[in-house]
């Protein structure tokens, strides 16, 4: 096997494996500073996602592939690089991302500057990000990207001031994961999204 291929396994796996504990069938909220109102930006996280983050091309289905990586079962006939780079770029960056719902500090809108891109809204920081297209009710992520946020974002990025997580079967969110310095959950820029959104 060669040492890119195992490399990309690993990785793949490891990251499986972060995706089952910390996002699969979870939903992220992130609550963003946008002119000092807050805005909200809901997003689900399913097995068949995560492939597009891994940037890699194969044959399997997406929901068979998740499963073979997490039970670290994909072999090297499974994977194939992009002949553009892109997947050792998203490679870099993929074990950090199955953290976004702790380590996101920004949002935007992507401006369509990445010919090749596709994707709708980005969180990340400034040196990675989550692309998400909306998909019925919630934004769905696409793909992972070695960026800054605010490289590929229309202006203005909006900082984000908490991040809350639940299961997809909740009705509310249950789990603050992120609240940035300079704000309180008491604060009245929370309270509307709190009564309606949040349970605590």
């Amino acid at each position: 096997m060669s040492t890119l291929k195992l490399e990309a396994l690993r990785i793949i796996h490891n990251s499986a494996v972060d995706y089952k504990g910390n996002l699969v069938n979870r939903n992220v909220m992130f609550i963003t500073v946008n002119f000092s109102k807050p805005e909200i930006f809901e997003t689900s996280f399913l097995p068949r996602n995560f492939l597009h983050l891994t940037g890699v091309r194969t044959k399997l289905n997406s929901t068979t592939f998740y499963s073979l990586a997490l039970r670290d079962r994909l072999s090297e006939k499974d994977i194939d690089f992009t002949d553009d780079g892109t997947t050792a770029k998203k490679l870099d960056v993929l074990r950090s991302l199955m953290n976004i719902h702790k380590t996101a500090r920004m949002v935007g809108d992507y401006d369509h500057s990445q010919r090749l891109l596709v994707t709708d809204k980005l969180a990340g920081t400034i040196t990675s990000a989550m692309g998400f297209r909306k998909d019925g009710d919630y934004y769905m992520p696409n793909t992972a990207l070695k960026t800054d946020v605010r490289i590929i974002s229309k202006k203005p990025v909006q900082r984000i001031a908490a991040t809350f997580l639940k299961s997809i079967q909740d009705d509310k969110y249950n789990e603050l994961t992120y609240l940035a310095k300079g704000f309180k959950i008491e604060d009245d820029f929370f309270a509307g999204i709190l009564k309606d959104m949040v349970s605590l």
